[in-house]
């Protein structure tokens, strides 16, 4: 700590006091609250409302639906490839 000289050689400590800092919030920040994971990869079912249950279940067959689509639409560009090289030769 810096010293300054008082009257006839006498030392006395400087006050320092902190550089204020912008943009620093001032109160604490609140604890951070996370979602349980499951360790086996299960996910852990609490569905009261049986309108989400619905829903989710919509959802879950309609993913199947669309992966079943990209996986025809794959197989039909893979088709279409084949004919395409099959007739420039």
């Amino acid at each position: 700590m810096a010293k300054q000289m008082q009257g006839r050689g006498r030392s006395r400590p400087a006050e320092v006091s902190p550089p204020a800092l912008s943009g620093v919030p001032t109160t604490p920040e609140p604890p951070v609250r996370r979602w349980p994971h499951p360790v086996d990869g299960t996910e852990l079912v609490q569905q009261t409302d049986p309108a989400l249950h619905f829903i989710h279940c919509a959802l879950s067959y309609q993913n199947e639906l669309l992966a079943d689509i990209k996986t025809l639409l794959e197989r039909i560009a893979a088709g279409g490839e084949e004919t395409e090289t099959e007739g420039e030769e």
